[in-house]
């Protein structure tokens, strides 16, 4: 259905399938921003159809919300595509999906630099001084976006009323998949350089965790804190 059928739809007073026809064409367009919008705005006027069918909301406030759904409607039909984009759609993640894919490259990609820093420990590429160090700057990293995740989790699990679908565009979803792979081996290249000739000094390997933590660990903090709501 294009959008002009949509917003033929919306002038003949057929509000809920034309809500429902510009979330099926917001979704197979991959306009994330603007599908969890919709699906916000779907949710909304199901619960307000539902007040004014069992009497707890008067005609003259349903036709202002009626309206005002009506107009959010037209404005996020504005920001979408005339025709749907396949590639873009597929790129697209539900929110729950990237979120648990996101946990998983963390902990495999952090355990992965741990399990390889206690490697060169046990060899003697690092001797105990600096073993503890390393591990005193790498390991608080995990344990706070476990922290966060845990705690997102924990309060999602105490709510009553499960939220709405929320997706994440492709564009941000591939940015992800790439900084946070990027993210691990920067940090096992630091310590590789360390080991192997032409070695890096202590000193300036761990300057070096201390940038990439600060460059590609601070894009990674903001997706986190971005996605996983801490109380």
């Amino acid at each position: 259905m294009t959008l002009r059928h949509i917003r033929q739809l919306i002038a003949d007073g057929e509000l809920a399938p034309a809500l429902q026809a510009a979330l099926d064409h917001a979704e197979k367009s991959g306009v994330a921003d603007t599908l969890n919008t919709l699906t916000a705005l779907s949710a909304s006027l199901q619960q307000t159809r539902q007040l004014w069918n069992t009497g707890q909301l008067n005609f003259e406030e349903y036709a202002r919300q009626h309206a005002r759904y009506t107009q959010a409607l037209l404005h996020c039909l504005d920001r979408l595509p005339e025709h749907p984009n396949p590639a873009a759609a597929r790129r697209m993640l539900p929110e729950d999906r990237f979120k648990k894919r996101l946990l998983w490259m963390l902990a495999l990609g952090k355990l992965l630099v741990l399990g390889r820093l206690s490697y060169h420990w046990s060899t003697g590429g690092f001797n105990d001084d600096q073993g503890w160090a390393c591990m005193g700057i790498l390991a608080p990293t995990l344990a706070g976006y476990l922290y966060i995740v845990l705690d997102d989790y924990l309060r999602a699990h105490k709510e009553q009323t499960p939220a709405a679908p929320r997706y994440v565009s492709g564009p941000l979803v591939q940015l992800v998949w790439i900084i946070i792979p990027a993210y691990m081996l920067a940090l096992i290249f630091l310590m590789e350089k360390k080991v192997m000739p032409p070695h890096l000094s202590f000193t300036q390997m761990t300057a070096g965790f201390a940038l990439v933590e600060t460059v590609l660990g601070g894009y990674v903090s903001r997706v986190v804190s971005a996605f996983f709501k801490s109380e």
